[in-house]
């Protein structure tokens, strides 16, 4: 009797843990994933303009008769200036490979500066302009495809900086 009392307790855990613990794991194993579209990079950029920042005067002059020395540093990166009904997140998750390499950039210049006149440092940025085709794709189940939907994105990046010094 006592055996049969051990055997149904046994049965029973097993029948329960079969019920709560394999519908988890069968949806793991279906493939059962979100659907969900999203954009990504179609091919190469493609080079649009070259801009440039105002000239903006930095801190620190120096008064001559004296030489002026000068080294500025700063980072690169870009943005996205249109971004034609597409979220600005998922540009900038479909440009990451392409884009976002971001480095230093810096200028250094030297100039004598003439007795009873002022130097003073100047930088201004560069950027170039380019236009992305974005492609729209769809995930369901794990499947992925395309929706037929491309559209063009223009992206801003920084890079070059410039520096000049000029005598008040």
């Amino acid at each position: 009797m006592k055996k049969n009392v051990y055997l149904v307790i046994a049965m029973l855990v097993l029948l329960v843990s079969t019920v709560f613990v394999a519908p988890s794991q069968s949806e793991a194993l279906s493939g059962n994933e979100p659907t969900y579209t999203y954009w990504m990079q179609k091919g190469n950029k493609t080079y649009k303009s070259t801009s440039y920042s105002k000239w903006k005067s930095q801190k620190g002059t120096v008064v001559g008769a004296a030489t002026m020395k000068k080294k500025y540093s700063t980072k690169s990166g870009w943005s996205v200036t249109a971004s034609a009904g597409i979220p600005v997140k998922a540009i900038e998750i479909g440009l990451e490979g392409n884009l976002t390499k971001e480095s230093t950039l810096s200028t250094t210049i030297s100039k004598k500066i003439p007795k009873g006149k002022t130097g003073v440092f100047q930088i201004r940025n560069q950027y170039k302009t380019y236009n992305v085709k974005m492609e729209q794709w769809f995930s369901m189940d794990g499947r992925k495809s395309k929706t037929g939907k491309v559209k063009i994105v223009t992206v801003k990046k920084k890079t070059d900086i410039q520096g000049r010094i000029i005598l008040k």
